[in-house]
C-alpha cells in the first residue's frame, strides 16, 4: 500500500522523526509499532530506558530521513530533529511519547504506553473525547526567563483575592444585556472552543488572537449588532474606534461591527498605534487594559503575565487600573493596581458551564461585570469610601422627561439613531444599554430550550417576535467569522416546539433560508 506517514520518538521536548513511504495504515506501521512496544511492567520499564539511551546516542539532524522500505529496525539510523508538534496533526502520523509515556496517533488520539490496545485498527479514531484523559504534556516550555520573572513578580507583592471578592454580581442580579452577552459566548465558545484545547501546536496557536479576539466581543455587553449598509458611516461621525468580532487586518469594510466610541480598536480591526503589521500587546476596553496570552494553568504563566501588565499600568501613568488577561484555554487573571498595591485573582474558568441559565462561572461574571458599560457599574469593592451614585448628567428638557418616555423612543428609532443616542448622556445612554440591539429589534430575553433564540421587539412597528442568532465561521479561518440571525415565523417556532428535541444546535434549522450575515 502507498501510504505516507511519519513516526517519531518524543524525548525532552524534541521530536525524532522518520518518515514513511507506504503502509502508514493502523493495521501497517501503526500496529508494527505497538507491537514492538513490551506488555510486561519490567520489560516495558527496560525498554523506556534503552530507548532514551538510544536517542541520546542518535546521529539527528534537519534533513528529512526515511524509514528502510524492508521493514527493517531503523533505531539505528539517523533521525530529523523536529522541534514543534504541528506535523503530528495530519494522517497517518505516530509518535512515541517518552516524556509523557503515551502512544498518539495522528496528534490528537492518545493512550498510555502501559495500557495500549492489542490491535490499532479496531479503535474508532473519529471519537476525539478519548484525548482528554491521556493528553499529557504537550505545551511548549515558556519562552522567558521563569526565574527573572518571578523575582519581578514576588517585588510586586501582591494580593491574590478571591473571586467572590471583585464586587461581580450573581445571575440574578444582572441586566438583560449582561445575560445576553453570556449566553451568545456560551454559544460562540461551543462552536470555536475545541481546536484550542490543542493549541501547544503551531498550527493551532496561530489563531489564538483572533478567537480571544471574538471571544472578548461577544463577552462585551451591549455591543449593538447590525449589518454596515444600516447606518450611513460618512455622515454619522462615528468614532474610528470601535470593537467589532472578526480578523486582524485585511477583512470586509462592509463586515458586522459591534461599535462603542470607547473602544480601543479601529474600524479595520487594527489597535492604535499598529506597526509594520504587527498587533500590539496591550489595549483598553472600556477602561479595562486587555491582553491575551496561550495559557494560565501554571503559576510560571500566571506570575509572568501579572508581572508585565502591572509594568504596562503603571507606564501608562495611573494610581488606579484595572486589566484582565485572557487566555487561549478559556481562562482568565484579573489585574489591580492601586498606587503600589498590587492585587490579582486566581486563574478563573470562563468556560460554558452547563445548559441550564443562572450557572455562568465566577470568572465569566466578573469578565461581563468588567467590560460592562462604566454607566452601569459600580467600582472595585476597595474603591468605594462612600455610597456610589451614577454621576448621570444632562440637560434639564431630557432630565424632566420621564425615563419610561426614553425607553420608548429608544426602542423605535433605527439603529443609525440609536448609535447616535448613545452619545448624547449618560441617562439615555443608560436606557440605550439596558437591552442588546441586533439590528432594528430590541433583544428582551432568551427562549428557554433553544441556545440562541431571543424574544425581541422590532423598532419599526413594535410587534414582537423571536430572533435566531448563530456564529459562523470558515473552516481553519477564525478571522474570516461572522454573526448570522433570522427572523423565525410563529408558525415554524410552533412546529420546533413540538419536536422532541428542539435545542439549537448545527441541525437542519441551519441550513434552512433566510439567514442573514451581520
Amino acid at each position: 500500500m502507498g501510504t505516507h506517514g511519519s513516526f517519531a520518538y518524543r524525548y525532552n521536548g524534541r521530536y525524532y522523526r522518520q518518515l514513511y513511504w507506504h503502509d502508514a495504515y493502523p493495521s501497517g506501521h501503526g500496529q508494527w509499532l505497538i507491537d514492538a512496544i513490551p506488555r510486561d511492567p519490567s520489560a516495558f520499564k527496560d525498554w523506556v530506558a534503552d530507548r532514551i539511551k538510544m536517542l541520546e546516542n542518535a546521529r539527528t539532524g534537519y534533513e528529512e530521513v526515511y524509514h528502510p522500505s524492508d521493514g527493517g529496525d531503523a533505531d539505528g539510523l539517523n533521525f530529523q530533529l523536529v522541534h514543534n508538534a504541528d506535523w503530528t496533526f495530519s494522517k497517518w502520523t505516530y509518535v512515541i511519547d517518552l516524556d509523557n509515556l503515551r502512544y498518539v496517533v495522528n496528534g490528537t488520539i492518545n493512550f498510555n504506553l502501559d495500557n495500549l490496545p492489542l490491535y490499532l485498527d479496531d479503535f474508532p479514531f473519529d471519537d476525539l473525547e478519548h484525548n482528554d484523559d491521556h493528553r499529557g504534556d504537550c505545551w511548549p516550555p515558556p519562552n522567558f526567563n521563569t526565574e527573572e520573572s518571578q523575582k519581578n513578580y514576588d517585588t510586586l507583592q501582591p494580593i491574590v483575592v478571591p473571586a467572590n471578592e471583585w464586587g461581580a454580581p450573581t445571575w440574578d442580579q444582572l441586566s438583560v444585556c449582561q445575560q445576553f452577552s453570556i449566553q451568545i459566548t456560551d454559544h460562540l465558545l461551543r462552536e470555536t472552543a475545541g481546536k484550542f484545547d490543542y493549541a501547544y501546536a503551531p498550527s493551532v496557536r496561530s489563531h489564538i488572537d483572533a478567537f480571544c479576539w471574538n471571544m472578548l466581543c461577544a463577552s462585551a455587553p451591549a455591543l449593538p449588532l447590525f449589518q454596515w449598509d444600516d447606518i450611513d458611516s460618512e455622515n454619522m461621525c462615528l468614532s474610528r474606534q470601535t470593537l467589532s468580532p472578526g480578523s486582524p487586518p485585511g477583512f470586509d469594510i462592509r463586515r458586522t461591527r459591534m461599535p462603542h466610541a470607547g473602544m480601543s480598536f479601529l474600524l479595520d480591526n487594527k489597535p492604535p498605534d499598529y506597526t509594520e503589521g504587527k498587533p500590539i500587546e496591550y489595549f483598553w476596553v472600556r477602561g479595562c487594559l486587555i491582553t491575551f496570552c496561550l495559557r494560565l494553568v501554571e503559576p510560571t504563566y500566571v506570575t509572568h503575565e501579572v508581572e508585565k501588565m502591572v509594568r504596562k499600568m503603571r507606564l501608562d501613568g495611573s494610581s488606579e487600573s484595572v486589566g484582565v488577561i485572557l487566555s487561549s484555554q478559556q481562562e482568565l487573571v484579573v489585574v489591580a493596581v492601586d498606587g503600589l498595591q498590587v492585587r490579582h485573582s486566581p486563574v478563573l474558568t470562563i468556560r460554558a458551564v452547563g445548559e441550564r441559565p443562572g450557572r455562568p462561572s465566577e470568572g465569566r461574571l466578573i469578565l461581563t461585570y468588567l467590560l460592562s458599560p462604566t454607566c452601569t457599574t459600580t467600582p472595585l469593592p476597595w474603591r468605594i469610601t462612600q455610597p456610589y451614585q451614577s454621576s448621570s448628567t444632562s440637560p434639564t428638557s431630557i432630565a424632566d422627561l420621564p425615563s419610561e418616555v426614553l425607553r420608548i423612543i429608544v426602542h423605535q428609532v433605527d439603529i443609525g439613531t440609536y448609535l447616535a443616542l448613545c452619545c448624547v448622556s449618560r441617562s439615555i445612554r443608560s436606557i440605550c444599554v439596558a437591552n442588546p440591539r441586533v439590528r432594528c429589534y430590541t433583544m428582551l430575553h432568551k427562549i428557554p430550550g433553544f441556545e440562541t433564540f431571543f424574544a425581541a421587539r422590532s423598532a419599526i412597528d413594535g410587534t414582537l417576535k423571536t430572533i435566531a442568532l448563530r456564529y459562523c465561521r470558515y473552516p481553519e479561518r477564525y478571522s474570516k467569522s461572522f454573526w448570522q440571525f433570522r427572523d423565525v415565523s410563529s408558525e415554524e417556532f410552533e412546529k420546533l416546539k413540538l419536536k422532541d428535541s428542539y435545542i439549537y444546535t448545527q441541525g437542519s434549522l441551519f441550513r434552512r433560508r433566510g439567514w442573514e450575515r451581520l
